[in-house]
């Protein structure tokens, strides 16, 4: 039978060609991938937190979450923060409606708006970053630092680990791969600023990294956190050796709005 290992790099070498083409192919192509990506992360994280409801709270749910998006297409960053409240609406009007003796509408509403801002809400601004200045090298480079971090932390954590992180959390994760993942992070990202980011100061970039490394990190625990609470290892079997797609995208969910503000509030 072949090892997890064996598939979490097949799976590797198949899908980051294919992620490379869509994003250098144009940004329509790119922002229905990250469109695609959200929609199975958030059936994923509905499975997770609502695993007895009707498929109807969670077909209701990937519609709002998906709208919530929508502004993202534009560019519009606060037309999403608008969406995000007119799905929260809905949402509560759909529970307004199912409600009864012994529901858990309250349970229900609140899982499912957190849905909406912990995936499509802030996987979106992947879309921001490649819309922006510079937006296919900078795209690549979120990508570079969170892949790198989390080969990173997982090798190193795996050969040097003694130390527990988060224990009741991940007992798998160390403190030695924590810092493995940081330095990882440092020297692809120093090494991609280099050669195509070389207008941006070295000690800009470092803490853009860092801050990036650091908060992937926490994203990383954050699913944990969840599967850890419902008693599960993965969040899906959608990518063989990764797991589900939350388990993939999850620092990235934290990663890609810390580059976009910090780009364009200190860059």
């Amino acid at each position: 039978m072949m090892s997890a290992h064996v598939k979490r790099w097949l799976t590797a070498v198949v899908g980051l060609p294919v992620l490379a083409l869509l994003i250098v192919a144009g940004e329509i192509y790119y922002a229905l991938l990250v469109g695609l990506v959200s929609a199975v992360g958030l059936l994923e994280y509905y499975a997770l937190v609502l695993p007895g409801q009707p498929v109807v709270a969670k077909v209701g749910g990937l519609i709002l979450g998906l709208a919530v998006m929508a502004p993202f297409y534009t560019m519009d960053a606060v037309a999403a923060s608008g969406m995000l409240v007119l799905a929260f609406l809905g949402a509560a009007l759909v529970c307004l409606a199912q409600f009864g003796p012994g529901t858990s509408a309250a349970e229900v509403l609140s899982k499912q708006v957190m849905g909406f801002f912990y995936v499509p809400f802030l996987f979106g601004h992947l879309i921001l970053v490649r819309g922006g200045n510079q937006g296919m090298v900078w795209t690549f480079f979120l990508m570079a630092v969170v892949f790198a971090g989390d080969t990173g932390a997982y090798y190193i954590g795996k050969a040097l680990g003694s130390h527990k992180l988060a224990p009741n959390i991940s007992p798998g994760k160390t403190v030695e791969g924590a810092a493995g993942g940081l330095v990882s992070n440092l020297l692809i990202g120093l090494l991609f600023k280099k050669y195509w980011l070389p207008e941006v100061s070295w000690g800009s970039c470092a803490a853009l990294i860092v801050f990036m490394g650091v908060l992937s990190q926490i994203g990383d625990l954050v699913e944990s956190m969840l599967k850890r609470s419902v008693g599960i290892k993965d969040s899906g079997i959608f990518l063989p050796g990764h797991g589900g797609m939350l388990d993939r995208i999850d620092g990235l969910l934290f990663a890609a709005p810390a580059l976009y503000y910090f780009k364009t509030c200190f860059l």
